[in-house]
């Protein structure tokens, strides 16, 4: 019986909790909270990442007053015998590529090599 009689009063304390906050979606926003003015506040960006099992993305674009301005992204990827990586960067209508490439796998068997060669 008491375990029936709190759970009721819980109930009415999450709806008296719960009732001034539904009828607030229905009214109309002030004009005040309408628009939001800030000075010095023209230019917005826009980052992205995704990360993935073996790899990244990171990417970002600038907008202005005249619409898009730049933007960049970088990706990364491991393999087994190293990692790459690549991107890109625009602004002002020119676009820069760029890759990098690392074997590591093969860089080790050469140090080993050249150490081993200085032990003679």
């Amino acid at each position: 019986m008491t375990s029936r009689i709190l759970i009721a009063a819980g109930l009415l304390v999450v709806l008296a909790i719960a009732l001034p906050a539904g009828a607030d979606h229905n009214s109309a926003p002030s004009e005040h909270d309408a628009t939001l003015s800030v000075p010095g506040t023209e230019h917005t960006l826009d980052l992205n990442l995704k990360l993935g099992l073996n790899g990244f993305r990171l990417g970002s674009r600038l907008f202005g007053r005249d619409g898009y301005a730049g933007g960049a992204w970088l990706n990364g990827e491991t393999r087994k015998d190293g990692f790459s990586l690549d991107g890109r960067v625009e602004h002002d209508g020119k676009a820069h590529n760029f890759k990098f490439n690392a074997d590591i796998d093969e860089w080790l068997r050469r140090a080993i090599r050249w150490w081993g060669a200085m032990d003679l």
